[in-house]
């Protein structure tokens, strides 16, 4: 779901990024309080009480923003490879996950990474680029791991969830006061939004919370470089983007890579925990 947000932003009219996301997110915690309001205003007390929410709905909201900023001063690309492709990394060492097996689908991850996008890594990158595309990455690790050690809370799930998207809502709601907001009034903007808020959030970040309840941080950021991958093949296929033989042999190592962090992350079957119900 997460891979599929640029080419939905493509598909959309134009307008500018930063509304976008303030958009994008004040209508997803708009179907998250909806979604949370079953569980009564105790449960949103709770989640407010707790540190990890405000930590994590922070972490969100400066993802927002210094993503935005590294593909605006990097490109696309480059700003993708290194805000997401550090975030396993940075996630690993947050939550002291670092064994062999992690480190070995990882770096594999990174490498198939790097091959699926060297067709599009030009020359443009910036110093401040590549520092808003770290800074995205150690925002979006931050969230990853505060998301993780809320996965134990007694609060209901859906609160929390409205909460986090709540704190990241507000801190960049300034601006919606200061962004052109008409593209959102016609038809193929508001489809958008609602595609980018239900689907690529409120769904996405239900599904993404739910596997960290039996997921390890770093393991389940390793597994989110399906992003890209994910992007390009819809790229080729929705956009009529062209991958070299390169980009294709890439996207086929971080497949395995994918599928060798399952395999070596998943206990054995007595061994495994029963999954909640979201």
């Amino acid at each position: 779901m997460f891979g599929t947000v640029g080419t939905a932003r493509l598909l959309g009219p134009a307008a500018p990024a930063v509304s976008v996301s303030a958009i994008r997110l004040a209508l997803a915690v708009a179907a998250l309080l909806l979604l949370a309001g079953v569980h009564g205003a105790a449960a949103f007390a709770a989640a407010s009480r707790l540190p990890a929410v405000w930590i994590a709905g922070l972490a969100q909201a400066a993802f927002n923003v210094t993503f935005f900023e590294a593909v605006t001063r990097s490109g696309v690309a480059l700003g993708t490879l290194v805000a997401i492709g550090c975030t396993p990394v940075l996630t690993g060492l947050m939550a002291r996950q670092v064994t062999r097996a992690w480190m070995l689908a990882t770096s594999l991850a990174l490498l198939g990474l790097a091959a699926l996008l060297s067709g599009d890594l030009g020359n443009g990158a910036s110093v401040s680029g590549l520092l808003f595309a770290l800074g995205a990455s150690a925002s979006y690790a931050t969230f990853i791991t505060a998301s993780s050690s809320l996965a134990s809370s007694e609060v209901a799930p859906p609160a929390r969830l409205a909460v986090i998207f709540g704190v990241a809502a507000l801190t960049l709601s300034p601006a919606l006061l200061v962004s052109d907001l008409t593209w959102v009034t016609k038809a193929g903007g508001l489809a958008m939004a609602l595609y980018l808020a239900m689907a690529a959030t409120v769904l996405a970040y239900n599904l993404f919370n739910g596997g960290l309840r039996t997921v390890e941080p770093g393991t389940a950021a390793t597994l989110a470089l399906v992003e890209p991958l994910v992007a390009a093949v819809l790229g080729v296929l929705v956009l009529g983007e062209h991958l070299s033989p390169l980009s294709w042999l890439g996207a086929g190592v971080v497949l395995v890579a994918l599928l060798l962090m399952v395999r070596v992350s998943s206990p054995p079957h007595h061994e495994r925990l029963p999954v909640p119900t979201i």
